[in-house]
């Protein structure tokens, strides 16, 4: 959510990456059956909240207007909309700029209005269908299904994204693939917004933060996603994200923005092309 993924406020593709200091925010989500992606609501008063790097980007209903939050490259503190609910779509990695007709590398670490990214006459409309709907997140799915159905995401697309959340070497995604590691950099760095081997990077981070939140043993935790050993995970962590991993595992409990997906049961998963 980054004008703030904040002022916009998300988390990864099923998973949580926002840390909020309020103690009255409350945030929810599920999986959208329509598009590859993840709804978010948020409401509460303005409060600082921590976004960190996950390899999406958001569309996100402020109360006001629609923004769009590209991909980061590090943690970012921003402080919360004063809106009632905020409402958002947290696409996977890659889809955001197949919805938009857009280059994620030119969105990094943004926070733009959506106008700056469609056609205005397109941002205007869309803007009052949200703002005039009973159910925002409705509006939002169904103008995203639409444009996929117009211009579907590249077939390379999933297999690689989840090869390179595997760890597999950028070398055999790009054979699975059948494009050279030069092209797959290229399409990744419009796609995801930085490198195959960087986004390789974030999920994977994104993944042990997972298991750090939800109270798996540290070492257990740095097994699970792959790496060498607790010292490699201290510094991948690290590096991403800003903190130590003991971080995310002592802060679990009090962690304001759990995932309510258990809320909604178990919600159907977008299985299109």
């Amino acid at each position: 959510m980054r004008w703030s993924r904040v002022l916009s406020l998300r988390g990864a593709t099923s998973r949580r990456t926002i840390q909020s200091v309020s103690e009255y925010v409350t945030y929810r989500e599920r999986r959208s059956s329509l598009v590859p992606a993840t709804i978010w609501w948020r409401s509460g008063p303005a409060g600082l909240t921590e976004i960190l790097p996950d390899g999406c980007m958001d569309l996100i209903w402020t109360g006001t207007d629609l923004m769009i939050a590209g991909p980061d490259t590090g943690p970012v503190v921003v402080e919360g909309s004063r809106t009632a609910e905020m409402t958002a779509l947290r696409f996977e990695p890659g889809v955001a700029p197949v919805v938009f007709d857009c280059a994620a590398d030119e969105l990094i670490n943004s926070r733009i209005a959506l106008a700056d990214v469609l056609p205005a006459r397109a941002a205007r409309l869309l803007t009052e269908q949200v703002a005039s709907a009973a159910d925002p997140a409705g509006v939002l799915q169904r103008c995203a299904a639409d444009s996929l159905a117009r211009r579907p995401p590249p077939r390379w697309l999933r297999p690689a994204t989840a090869l390179l959340a595997e760890g597999q070497p950028v070398s055999r995604v790009a054979d699975e693939v059948s494009v050279s590691p030069r092209q797959l950099q290229r399409w990744s760095r419009h796609h995801y917004g930085y490198g195959a081997k960087a986004l390789a990077r974030i999920l994977r981070v994104d993944s042990a933060l997972d298991g750090l939140r939800a109270g798996v043993p540290l070492t257990q935790v740095a097994h699970s996603a792959g790496y060498a050993d607790y010292a490699h995970m201290f510094r991948e962590v690290r590096a991403v994200t800003g903190k130590a991993p003991a971080h995310f595992a002592r802060s679990r409990m009090d962690n304001s923005w759990e995932r309510a997906v258990g809320d909604y049961g178990e919600p159907r998963e977008y299985s299109g092309p």
